[in-house]
């Protein structure tokens, strides 16, 4: 082998892992693509994948009201606000939902406020952003 490419090896490979770090430090970064995901998911009532993203005190109860409401259906599901923590590690966010409930065709709107913390993995793993407030019960 070329004496120029094993020294190239070993400085590609410390690049590939220091990139792989910098990247698991900046929870923020994957924030947006959570929420965007959440929003979308709800409208699709796909209850299963938007109650991944509840905190594990309010998972069940969320997927579990959200499969009985069969004659929920959401039309809009649109962010209004969104602060981020200094720390990026917490979020509080406020999303414009327009829904409405079979058979009626009359869509209502409800401002949904939440609150979403980003939970580091264990042993080095990537974490994940969590909505750690309960799904409010919409009329």
């Amino acid at each position: 082998m070329n004496t120029r490419y094993r020294q190239l090896y070993p400085m590609l490979l410390a690049l590939v892992l220091l990139g792989g770090c910098a990247g698991a430090m900046r929870p923020a970064e994957g924030f947006r693509s959570a929420y965007s995901d959440f929003g979308q998911r709800l409208r699709w009532k796909d209850c299963g994948g938007a109650g991944t993203y509840m905190a594990e005190p309010h998972r069940a109860e969320f997927q579990e009201t959200c499969r009985s409401d069969g004659d929920l259906q959401f039309v809009l599901v649109e962010p209004q606000s969104v602060i981020l923590a200094e720390d990026h590690r917490s979020a509080e966010t406020i999303t414009l939902v327009q829904y409405y409930r079979l058979p009626s065709t009359v869509i209502k709107t409800h401002r949904l406020e939440q609150q979403w913390v980003y939970r580091q993995g264990s042993g080095g793993k990537f974490g994940n952003w969590e909505i750690d407030s309960p799904f409010p019960e919409l009329p």
